[in-house]
């Protein structure tokens, strides 16, 4: 027997195809839209949390080395910080002595390390006398260093580059990065024209 042809099947029509494709479509993009925010939202935390960990260790080092300080030069971007001599050339700790004046030093009388701190294409590099640079924070926009109050505070203002910006950032977007830090220079603290220790 012979069986006939089923005209009873339907597929979807050329309406019903256009309809289909459009919703499928709306959502594929909302989809793409979606993957593609997020993806920029963990772009931009990343950076944020990048620039905190480089805000944080520009100003542990540079509190650590003001501390220190015998002497700070300050300059555009650029400062020279002189420290005692706390180590010797292997590495080991000097013992402090007496200068019979009611000072201190350690290994020779009047030997001295010299620390600088430059801003160079966006990185802020610590060396330490000729010593190879380290990098120690990056996407920096600007680096201001200032001594006041008789030469016995520091004052640093680092401010970054926001990254997660594609047009560039504004002014404000900068100075919202600004990280701030007054250190008290504890070696140079004497002063005899007051007797303020």
């Amino acid at each position: 027997m012979i069986e006939s042809p089923n005209f009873n099947r339907r597929g979807f029509l050329l309406p019903e195809m256009v309809i289909a494709l459009s919703v499928f479509s709306a959502i594929s993009l909302a989809l793409i839209m979606g993957f593609i925010s997020l993806e920029r939202n963990f772009a931009a935390t990343t950076d944020f949390a990048t620039n905190h960990t480089d805000a944080v260790r520009i100003s542990d080092y540079l509190a650590l080395d003001l501390r220190r300080a015998l002497t700070v030069q300050t300059g555009q971007n650029n400062a020279i910080i002189t420290l005692p001599a706390y180590y010797d050339a292997n590495g080991s700790p000097q013992t402090p002595q007496l200068d019979g004046a009611g000072g201190i030093y350690y290994g020779n009388a009047g030997s001295s390390v010299q620390v600088h701190y430059y801003l160079s294409e966006g990185t802020i590099y610590r060396q330490q006398d000729a010593g190879t640079p380290q990098a120690i924070a990056e996407n920096v926009s600007d680096f201001v260093f200032d001594v006041t109050d008789l030469g016995k505070v520091a004052t640093t203002r680092i401010t970054f580059q926001p990254m997660f910006r594609s047009s560039g950032a504004s002014q404000s977007a900068i100075d919202a990065t600004a990280v701030n830090d007054t250190v008290l220079l504890r070696n140079t603290r004497t002063d005899t024209g007051s007797s303020v220790y």
